[in-house]
């Protein structure tokens, strides 16, 4: 099995990005590993990459992604939404 891993970004590179890269990168924290099991204690890893959720960088990391995407603007999807919209434009 891969190994997964997230890239360190700053915050402030992170405001730069589109939320759909944003948003990408949120998934990504959420699917690692709680924390390193025998086998994974062994092999090398990079220093430079964020592996496992009991790392401080992906606490830190996650809390900064949240804060950038609760300062987004949030769009209503689905047809129910996409009608009130259209009622709203319409006003």
């Amino acid at each position: 099995m891969k190994k997964r891993s997230v890239p360190v970004a700053s915050k402030d590179e992170l405001s730069a990005w589109p939320t759909k890269r944003l948003l990408g990168r949120l998934k990504a924290l959420r699917r690692l590993e709680e924390g390193p099991s025998d086998v994974d204690a062994s092999a090398s890893s990079n220093d430079s990459d964020i592996q496992f959720k009991s790392d401080p960088r992906w606490h830190s990391a996650y809390k900064d992604l949240k804060t950038i995407l609760d300062g987004r603007e949030n769009i209503r999807s689905g047809k129910k939404d996409r009608l009130a919209r259209i009622k709203e434009r319409r006003r």
